[in-house]
């Protein structure tokens, strides 16, 4: 188990384009969701092998995501969570439909005639892909990761006297309990408090490989963006934890 990583690892890929972890369309993934970190899964358990990706949804707006999208729910989608298959060329495939994203429906662009009744979730889509890219660039700038801020911090402000944020929070190991498990999508083992694991439909257990602040990433993220792996299905399943 590693904690607290500040700078980059051979073991890392922070910020990846989306093209290296979202199968086609691309840009349909892109629009719901933020790539922050691609992991070598080997990093995690020697007997693995691959690339895993942790990303932040654009939404929630508020409340979590999923919320509001129940009609397109499943074992794997659901509120605060959700779960990507992965493939050879390790990208990502979503384990349901992307009306489980609110912002799926939106319509772009947005109609000229008539008061836009997703206004609300336009400009939160629109605020969250920019402290993302802000985020990007500053990272692909300075080569650390600062806290993003909002309203986004100046590309002027100087950084050198402020301690990094951390890539990565946590690699490897158990993970506590939290605000993450309730709601929970899926079955909990919480007979270890230091070690909480999810258990898929077929009754596969999860192992947890990583977590990350999701503001340092992009602005209005959760305080903590969880990510586990079922090698066998190999299924990555996201959380997230609001305190």
């Amino acid at each position: 188990m590693l904690n607290d990583i500040k700078t980059p690892q051979p073991f890392l890929q922070v910020f990846p384009e989306p093209e290296s972890v979202f199968a086609e369309p691309v840009r349909q993934y892109a629009k719901h969701l933020l790539p922050c970190v691609s992991i070598d899964l080997a990093a995690v358990d020697p007997a693995w092998s691959g690339w895993i990706h942790l990303v932040a949804p654009v939404e929630p707006c508020d409340g979590y995501v999923g919320d509001g999208s129940e009609a397109f729910h499943n074992d794997y989608l659901a509120s605060n969570w959700l779960a990507f298959r992965l493939d050879e060329a390790n990208r990502y495939h979503l384990l349901g439909d992307f009306r489980y994203f609110l912002a799926e429906d939106m319509p772009e662009p947005p109609p000229a005639d008539a008061a836009d009744e997703h206004g609300w979730l336009r400009e939160h889509c629109a605020a969250q892909h920019a402290s993302y890219q802000a985020a990007k660039a500053r990272y692909r700038r300075l080569g650390a990761l600062h806290y993003v801020g909002g309203p986004f911090i100046s590309e002027d402000s100087d950084f050198s006297a402020d301690e990094p944020s951390n890539l990565i929070d946590q690699l490897g190991g158990g993970v506590y309990g939290g605000n993450w498990t309730s709601p929970s999508a899926l079955p909990l083992d919480e007979e270890d408090e230091e070690n909480v694991v999810p258990i898929g439909p077929d009754g596969k257990r999860f192992r947890f490989v990583a977590c990350v602040t999701g503001y340092d990433y992009v602005a209005n993220g959760a305080d903590t963006i969880l990510l586990f792996y079922e090698p066998d299905s190999k299924v990555a399943l996201l959380t997230f934890d609001w305190s």
